[in-house]
């Protein structure tokens, strides 16, 4: 792979993304920055405001699902659009924790430029693998 941290794979009704990373947090952070560049443009957000994220899974998929949930409501809800992540992800005897400092703004449809309503992530196709020393991580956003 090259820089590309992340891309969209065509699908009928929803927003299929991959992220990529060399790392599981690294990954972690490019999906989350996939998911709001469906909602705006994520080049068009300043991070000067910070917010802490803390979820957890039993497993990969759940933690990344509880993930991409936490950082959707975050807009939705707080109104606050996420460009950077510095997560952490760590594994106890029975689960997974993700903690992590994200930093964004207020969001604003003019500024960011509004393209479409992510209703909902949905667990339907989610994975994530390893293709030689690259994470790979495939969600949909059910729009």
């Amino acid at each position: 792979m090259s820089n590309v941290d992340f891309h969209y794979i065509e699908h009928v009704s929803d927003a299929m993304a991959e992220a990529y990373g060399r790392t599981l947090s690294e990954v972690f952070a490019n999906s989350a920055k996939a998911l709001v560049n469906i909602v705006c443009d994520l080049s068009r957000i300043d991070p000067n405001k910070s917010v802490f994220i803390e979820t957890e899974g039993l497993d990969q998929i759940s933690l990344l699902y509880n993930w991409l949930e936490k950082v959707l409501l975050t807009l939705l809800v707080d109104n606050i659009a996420l460009a950077n992540f510095e997560i952490t992800i760590e594994r106890s005897r029975d689960q997974y924790e993700l903690t992590s400092i994200c930093r964004g703004e207020t969001f604003s449809e003019q500024k960011h430029q509004y393209k479409v309503e992510v209703k909902a992530i949905t667990y339907h196709e989610m994975k994530i693998f390893k293709r030689n020393d690259l994470f790979i991580v495939q969600f949909l956003a059910d729009l």
